[in-house]
């Protein structure tokens, strides 16, 4: 292991020695912030760490080491505190397009399951995923089980198996499927428990 040594300047984001490296220098209200906020907000919780560790004067070497993380990551999250301070440690949104068909299909749900199928000209009794896969590719494109299921826990909807609404030409107790299932809207959570 290679050792610099460095000369911090209180005056300088940046200590001067052999190699050029990250020296943070706080003030009291800094490190009470980021020491609140390690405790209490989880999510940056490990990056106020490395910048409190940074401004007692470890090294990002020695920071990668004893938290055993990439010593990029660090200089990279103690970059963004000095250039933006606690909000520099926030997450960022991701790189790529945003997800719009599971927006399209929230959009629907809501006037959707309002309604009984039979409004909308099925003959069933209650919406299935499959019901409502159905209505939706007619209207908006093809949508995968997956992403009604996604949206449908994201808008606090729940599967409830049929209890005596059941039509009378239904399968009997024996030959039911997981299919035959409704949806409700519940005002509380629910723990739902598979069989």
């Amino acid at each position: 292991m290679l050792f610099f040594h460095a000369v911090c300047n209180p005056f300088e984001s940046t200590c001067l020695g052999e190699a050029l490296m990250i020296c943070l220098v706080l003030s009291p209200e800094e490190t009470a912030h980021l020491e609140q906020a390690r405790r209490t907000r989880p999510q940056i919780a490990e990056r106020c760490h490395y910048v409190l560790l940074n401004a007692e004067g470890w090294s990002v070497p020695h920071i990668a080491q004893r938290l055993d993380r990439n010593e990029h990551t660090i200089r990279t999250w103690l970059k963004a505190y000095q250039t933006a301070g606690l909000q520099g440690l926030q997450n960022t949104s991701q790189p790529g397009r945003p997800a719009t068909k599971g927006q399209l299909v929230t959009a629907h749900l809501e006037n959707l399951l309002a309604q009984s199928p039979t409004h909308f000209g099925y003959i069933e009794d209650g919406w299935t995923v499959d019901l409502i896969r159905h209505y939706l590719a007619q209207h908006t494109g093809d949508v995968s089980d997956a992403t009604v299921r996604r949206q449908l826990q994201a808008g606090g909807w729940v599967y409830k198996r049929f209890a005596k609404t059941v039509p009378r030409n239904a399968p009997s107790r024996e030959k039911k499927k997981r299919g035959w299932q409704k949806l409700s809207r519940l005002s509380v959570p629910v723990k739902r428990s598979d069989p």
